[in-house]
C-alpha cells in the first residue's frame, strides 16, 4: 500500500475494507452510503493504488472539498509523487505551514534538546557551516528547513556518536 493511501485510510479506516480494483466499485452499495468527501478520497486513493487502471479527475476535489479537506488531498497528491512514485526526485515545492513536518534550525535545536542532545541554534549553525549537519531538505526565502525525517536521523546519528564518547 502506497503511503499516500495509508494516510487516506489513518483519517477513514472504513475505506480500508472498499479499496479494490473492482471495476464497479463506485457502483455498489457500500460506496453509495459514503459522503461525498469520503468518495473523492476513495476514488484518490484508488487512482494512487493502481494509476496504470484509474484516473482521477481533479474536478472531484473542486466539487467535494474545502478548506482542510483540499488541502489534505493536495498534500496527498505531492506525497505521492514525490515519495511513492519518485516522479519528483528533487522537490522545491512545499507547504509549509504551522505543524508541518519541516522544521527551521532553531525547531530543529529544539527537537535534538528535547532527546536530551544539548543543542542550540547557535551550536547547530555552527554544525552547519562546518558540514557536520546535513543539507536543509528546503530554502524558502534563504531560510533553512529540514524534514521530520532528516532531523529524526541526524539525532539518531549524535545519540551513537555520544554514546560511543561515553564508552
Amino acid at each position: 500500500m502506497k503511503k499516500a493511501t495509508q494516510r487516506i485510510i489513518e483519517k477513514f479506516p472504513n475505506l480500508k475494507e472498499k479499496l479494490n480494483n473492482d471495476e464497479n466499485l463506485f457502483l455498489s452499495e457500500e460506496v453509495q452510503e459514503l459522503d461525498e468527501t469520503q468518495i473523492t478520497f476513495l476514488k484518490l486513493a484508488c487512482f494512487f493504488e493502481a494509476p496504470d487502471k484509474r484516473s482521477f479527475d481533479l474536478g472531484y476535489l473542486y466539487r467535494s472539498l474545502d478548506n482542510d479537506w483540499l488541502e489534505f488531498a493536495l498534500e496527498l497528491i505531492t506525497e505521492y509523487f514525490r515519495d511513492d512514485t519518485y516522479l519528483i526526485q528533487k522537490p522545491s515545492y512545499s507547504l509549509i505551514k504551522e505543524g508541518s513536518d519541516f522544521y527551521s534550525m532553531a525547531q530543529f535545536a529544539d527537537e535534538l534538546n528535547k532527546r536530551g542532545l544539548r543543542y542550540d541554534r547557535q551550536k547547530l549553525n555552527l554544525y552547519f557551516q562546518r558540514g557536520k549537519v546535513p543539507q536543509p531538505d528546503l530554502v524558502i526565502g534563504g531560510v533553512k528547513y529540514w524534514s521530520e525525517k532528516t532531523v529524526q536521523l541526524y539525532g539518531d546519528q549524535e545519540e551513537i556518536r555520544l554514546q560511543g564518547i561515553k564508552d
